[in-house]
């Protein structure tokens, strides 16, 4: 999550990494902002990407029942553990997350929470990653360029509104919590960011059949924004006009409609109205 430079008995800090996107807070009181508008607690488990020198982790650790924080920086994780020497319930992990056995850690620790500062430059890769597996993750507390938060509060028509949006929110409510400026951070960044929440829906906005359908449905509709939802449909199904103007009239949707325009229920509709779609994944909801 947020990150503090800080000298330790080990001396300085080391240099700051510009290719690990590493911008840090230096304003613990702000952390402790943070922590706290995270809502969690005391029976809480939490995974930390991003744990930094871990002046955030210690406060989490004074919240919640077991924090598991996960550092890349080779050089940054004895500033880590001298941090958290004292914490019982923190345990210090080194590991990219884009490579993290996120089954293995579920199947250790249970149904867990999220909360990172994510380099902005990993943002949709590992958003994307999590879409595609089935984890107990209650609740998500993140760092993001604020361009990418508004994106996934964004509703249909509205700039940034895509199928990271809708699949993310298909199981998540998100909500920015705060905006935080450039200045805020060591070195400033070139954006501003904002702290957001996606917290576990109890039931999807809708019923579906196949939520995998589903998922590839969205993702065909936005394969050329330029082009509207009934062109994107017959180009990715091999249809024609007819069999696509069919499809879509039996969800419910305007011939003339483009993505951006059509909301969660609908392309739920339209995954439903369609059997027999062959499964074609693809590597990113950007």
């Amino acid at each position: 999550m947020t990150r503090n430079m800080k000298h330790s008995a080990r001396g300085a800090a080391p240099a700051l990494k510009h290719s690990l996107g590493q911008n840090f807070i230096l304003d613990p009181a702000l952390q402790s902002e943070l922590a706290e508008l995270t809502g969690l607690g005391p029976e809480d488990e939490v995974l930390e990407i991003g744990a930094g020198s871990g002046m955030m982790t210690q406060a989490l650790a004074a919240r919640v029942r077991h924090v598991t924080a996960v550092e890349v920086d080779r050089e940054m994780i004895p500033y880590l553990k001298a941090a958290t020497l004292s914490l019982p319930n923190v345990e210090v992990v080194r590991a990219d997350i884009l490579r993290f056995d996120w089954q293995a850690f579920a199947d250790a620790r249970g149904p867990f929470h999220i909360a990172a500062n994510l380099p902005y430059h990993v943002t949709t890769a590992l958003l994307t990653g999590l879409t595609r597996l089935s984890l107990p993750i209650r609740s998500m507390h993140l760092m993001l360029q604020k361009e990418s938060a508004e994106k996934l509060c964004a509703g249909p028509g509205e700039p940034g509104y895509g199928p990271l949006t809708l699949i993310l929110g298909w199981t998540y409510e998100p909500e920015i919590r705060k905006y935080l400026p450039r200045e805020v951070f060591t070195p400033p960044p070139n954006v501003d960011s904002a702290f957001i929440s996606l917290t576990r829906r109890a039931a999807p906005p809708a019923a579906v059949r196949d939520e995998k359908k589903l998922f590839e449905v969205i993702q065909a509709g936005f394969a050329l924004r330029r082009k509207t939802l009934l062109n994107n449909l017959m180009n990715r199904y091999r249809l024609d006009r007819g069999q696509a103007l069919a499809w879509l009239d039996a969800a419910g949707i305007p011939a003339n409609a483009r993505a951006e325009q059509v909301d969660i229920v609908s392309f739920a509709a339209l995954a439903d109205a369609l059997p027999g779609i062959p499964s074609d994944p693809q590597e990113t909801f950007a």
